[in-house]
Order: C-alpha cells, then structure tokens, then sequence
C-alpha cells in the first residue's frame, strides 16, 4: 500500500463516521499484540485544555532527554501530525506501510463477520504499533470523544490519567449536563492508577471523587491556595507555584491552570520513571519546559501591527475564555474577524457572545468536513450581532482581505473550527 492508497482507505473509513464502543478497537488490538498495554502511557479527558496540558507535558519530558510519543486529534497543519515522536510527524511511508499491515487485520475480522472498524479505531491501533516500534518513553493519549467508549480507552493501566476542563459539548452523545459528561469522562480511570484533575471542575467534582473513590484512583487536584499570578500579558503568563516561578507563553489564565495540572501530572510521571530506574526529572526541565512548551491554535499570535490571531475556540467554555482574553486586551482596537464552525456545536452560543466585539466579520465554510456549516447559514447567524458580514470563497481569502482592510491598529481574529485554523496566516 502506497501512501495515496493509504489515505484513500482511510478516507473509506472516515465514511462510517464516529462509532463509540470498544468492542471492534480491543478485538483489532488484541490481533496485533496488544501494543496499546506494552507502552508506557498518560490517558487524558476532559472538554477543553487536553492538548495544551499535553503540550506542557511534553515539552518537560523532552527538556530532560526523553522520547515522547503523542496521539493527537483534530489536526491543524496535516493529516499525519496526529502521530508525533518529540514533535516530529510520522513519515508518510511509515504510516503507509502500518496502515497495511492493519488493513490485512481489519479484512481477517470483517471476513470472520466483524464490520464497522473505524477510521479513528484504525488510527489508535496504528499509534499504538508506531510508538511502541519506536521504544518511546511515554505516550500522551488523548481521547477523541468522552471516554468511556472512546476507542483510547483501552490501555490496562496507564502511568496516570489526567482530567482536563470538563464542559458542554457534544451534548447529543455524552450528555446533556456537566455530571452525565464527567461520568463519560471518567471512564478513563483505572484500578489504583492516579488521577490529576484540572482545578476549577466544581460541578464536576463530585463525580470524580466518586469514581475515584470506586476506583481506587488517588484524585490529585493542584492547589489554588499555592498559585500566585504575577504578571499577564501578550508575551507571557507569569507565575509561582508552589515556590517555583514559572513563564508560558500559552496565553490566557486558564492556561495558567492547565500548567499547573501538567506540573502535577510531572510529579506522577516523575515518581513512575525512577521507579523504572530512569533519572526521573529535574526542576530545571519543569521550568524549562514550561516555558518553552508550544501549542498551535491556541491563542496563538502570529503577526502584530496589526495583531493576527488564531484560536480553536470551538464551544462554549472556550468561547468563554477567548472573550476573556479579547475583552481584557483589546477594548480599545477595532476587530476583525474570520470564523468557520461546525454545524453540530453549539455555534449559537459562540457567536453571541463573541460577535458583539467585532467591527467586521469574514465568515467560511470550513473546507473538506461534512460537519461544516454553510458561510451562508453563518452569515445569517452572525447577521444578528454584527451588520457588517462577508462571505469568504476560503479561509485564505478571508485573511488576504482582512489583512488589506486592516490598520496597524486593528486585531484578525480567526476562530470556531481547529480545521480551518491552520490555513490562516502562516503555515
């Protein structure tokens, strides 16, 4: 199988869509080896943060020498950047030749009357052989959807779990209230492995602690009381925890938090590599680390005079926290905005609380996703807050005209979708 042909059949399978159960990943793992309980593992959930928590997390581990494997979903940039081993995506042969080597698996179950294996069930497995053919000291995992029935929910026992921010969103699936989606979401937890919580979960707590407590899982939370913000601004975040001074240049106090749920998570992961005989981690690589992890998409600053911004701001929780952040830096700038969203998020709640900011919108479609919601029907929407909306033929029109219209002055603001995010400014 050559690559063309690899992302054809991929494509084949995408076509099936999101079908949550473990039924058809644990039969398709269990026919490759079982890699998934041969690697050393850090399971996250949670609604918004998954990947900026990660981000951290690696960024620390490579600062102290050691090989990280990370499974990503959405992708910004490109398709095989969901498969990374210290930020370098898979080769495109490589993935080509483990995705034949997983298709004569896939075809050996739908002879024997297994149907439906998915795309992202294919993708897991296939994580799971690279990162363990790669002898990678520890994979970051994170689930696409829930937890429970997603299909990374299969390793046996993780180093630790990892709960991030904990919201609304894919309400028709995993529920419609905070508790029924922490319950999804903390069916990632394993007999007697810890559990590191994001810090501001309140009405999600009191199911966590539940399920921890049947599950034996220590539930360790950071500690509020030990965090000091001392400086925020558009280059960095700065901080003390725990005595220690920390700078990121993730933006935005929520990110504040996720850092300091890595920093905990640090200390599980640290604890799990000396008992293996590894050195474990220095404070140096914490600090380090932290600093110079990066996350792209996430109020990331690509260009100032004028400021040009992208965010995957994507439901209604980031919403929130991009308000923040625009409302606390920008109230005396003119904005600009590009958005593409997706028809089945709560876009509604986006828009109305976002568009009131802005002078001007660009609206698109967002390309190759049939999830996409039309420019038209978007225009129409974001038409009740702001009367200046245009429809952008692609993201990349979009930001070729805002750009010409902008002053030194002004702030591009694209935002809704991360699938669309990457093809706006640089690449």
């Amino acid at each position: 199988m050559n690559v063309a042909e690899a992302m054809n059949y991929i494509e084949e399978k995408n076509q099936l869509g999101s079908v949550l159960g473990l039924e058809s990943i644990k039969e398709l793992l269990f026919r490759l080896g079982n890699p998934q309980n041969q690697c050393k593992v850090v399971h996250i959930a949670g609604t918004n943060g998954k990947g900026s928590i990660l981000a951290f997390i690696d960024a620390v581990l490579q600062d102290a020498g050691y090989r990280v494997g990370r499974y990503i979903s959405p992708t910004v940039f490109s398709y095989f950047e969901r498969f990374q081993i210290n930020g370098n995506f898979i080769a495109e042969t490589a993935f080509a030749a483990y995705l034949s080597r997983i298709r004569a698996v896939v075809e050996e179950m739908e002879a024997d009357g297994i149907q439906g294996v998915t795309a992202f069930e294919i993708e897991t497995a296939l994580a799971f052989l690279y990162f363990l053919d790669e002898q990678v000291d520890v994979v970051l995992l994170e689930t696409g959807m829930g937890g429970r029935l997603d299909a990374t929910n299969v390793v046996a026992k993780p180093i630790c779990t990892i709960l991030a921010s904990i919201s609304l969103d894919h309400t028709k699936i995993l529920g419609d209230t905070i508790e029924a989606i922490a319950y999804e979401k903390t069916g990632i937890l394993r007999e007697d492995v810890p559990c590191v919580v994001y810090p501001i979960n309140e009405a999600a707590m009191p199911v966590i602690e539940e399920q921890c407590s049947l599950h034996n899982a220590d539930l360790i939370a950071p500690d509020l009381d030990e965090l000091v913000i001392k400086r925020q601004d558009l280059t960095q975040e700065l901080f003390d925890y725990k005595n220690v001074e920390y700078s990121i240049g993730l933006l935005g106090e929520h990110q504040v938090y996720n850092a300091i749920t890595a920093v905990e998570a640090l200390m599980v992961i640290d604890k799990f590599l000396k008992s293996t005989g590894k050195d474990g981690l220095k404070k140096v690589n914490v600090v380090n680390g932290l600093h110079n992890a990066k996350w792209k998409g996430r109020f990331e600053i690509l260009e100032r005079n004028p400021y040009v911004i992208r965010d995957g701001a994507h439901n209604p929780d980031a919403a929130k926290q991009l308000y923040q952040l625009m409302t606390k830096h920008f109230t005396n700038h003119r904005i600009i905005y590009i958005i593409g969203v997706l028809g089945d998020k709560d876009h509604q709640a986006i828009l109305s609380l976002l568009v009131p900011l802005a002078w001007k919108v660009y609206v698109v479609t967002v390309p190759d996703n049939p999830r996409a919601l039309p420019a038209k029907k978007l225009a129409e929407e974001v038409n009740a807050y702001c009367n200046q909306v245009e429809i952008a033929a692609s993201p990349e029109q979009a930001y070729e005209r805002a750009k010409a219209e902008a002053t030194s002055e002004d702030v591009i603001l694209a935002f809704g979708s991360l699938y669309y995010i990457g093809r706006i400014g640089d690449r």
